[in-house]
């Protein structure tokens, strides 16, 4: 009796966690190519996520991926004044921008965090990927970085080690916004040269323009004229080839889309679900996929 007294009183005068809300969606697509024997597609993915306010005001998360592309993954959080710590699957962006496939399995920790305008993040952990004689490498990761914001000018330096892939490769950057104008300088520790980036956007009525050029030699431009509902849209590079154009049309729920290639897609919103057919020039193929979200 005297044992049940006392549980009951510590158990009273521990604080209660409220109850974590939980998120599930997904969706189903399925996918039939005309003229095919096929059966069709069926793509399938199903998102867990829950999220819980600490007695101590700082907020733990959970979320799990399950059916999609790529193998099930999840990650757990938790968040509050000092920043955010991160553990599970593509714990990192940073480690998802070095792989060479971000469907890959890559496991790993990460923080980041913001104190008086300084920025930080680091990560470590690793992912399995295939190498060039169809062999599973396992590579191990430690990536961390900040970057500092003062009214327009930003300084930033990052370093990331692999044990597969060469040396440390740090990163030295600055860039500076002149309103609709950005200058950046960058730096790599295995790039004998600096490279300058100048990019410039902005919209006069219905034109939308992005220009940018960097000292490498790339260049890129974009220029998108919306009419009602018309949209046209010609991009270009340096990559050989000319120029791409696509032009859009929106009525109500139907967008139709057609490019300089002779694709062509048609989408249909009907809330939560899409239907879409798509004409692939290249491959001469005609596909209509149906698919609903929840």
């Amino acid at each position: 009796m005297k044992k049940s007294l006392i549980a009951l009183a510590v158990a009273a005068a521990l604080p209660v966690a409220a109850q974590a809300d939980v998120t599930i969606s997904g969706s189903v697509e399925a996918e039939y190519t005309l003229g095919s024997n096929l059966a069709p597609a069926l793509d399938t993915a199903l998102s867990i996520a829950s999220t819980e306010v600490l007695t101590n005001g700082m907020t733990a998360t959970a979320k799990m991926n399950m059916f999609s592309e790529a193998d099930a993954d999840g990650t757990i959080s938790l968040s509050g004044d000092f920043g955010t710590v991160t553990a599970g699957s593509a714990a990192s962006s940073a480690t998802a921008s070095d792989a060479d496939d971000t469907s890959e399995n890559i496991l790993g920790v990460a923080y980041s965090g913001t104190m008086a305008g300084l920025a930080v993040n680091a990560a470590m952990g690793s992912w399995n990927h295939d190498s060039d004689d169809n062999t599973t490498l396992v590579t191990d990761y430690v990536t961390y970085g900040a970057t500092y914001d003062f009214n327009g000018l930003a300084v930033a330096a990052s370093s990331t080690n692999k044990t597969t892939g060469g040396t440390a490769v740090t990163t030295v950057s600055g860039s500076y916004a002149f309103g609709d104008l950005t200058v950046t300088a960058a730096k790599d520790s295995d790039d004998a040269n600096a490279v300058l980036t100048a990019a410039y956007a902005t919209t006069m009525d219905a034109l939308a323009v992005s220009i940018s050029a960097t000292s490498a030699d790339a260049w890129d431009v974009s220029a998108t004229y919306t009419l009602g509902g018309i949209a046209i849209t010609a991009t270009d590079d340096e990559a050989p080839g000319g120029a791409d154009l696509s032009a859009s049309y929106t009525s109500g729920a139907m967008t139709l889309t057609v490019d300089s290639d002779s694709d062509i897609d048609v989408t249909y919103d009907m809330g939560n679900a899409d239907l879409a057919i798509s004409r692939d020039a290249d491959a001469d193929a005609t596909t209509v996929s149906y698919t609903v979200s929840f």
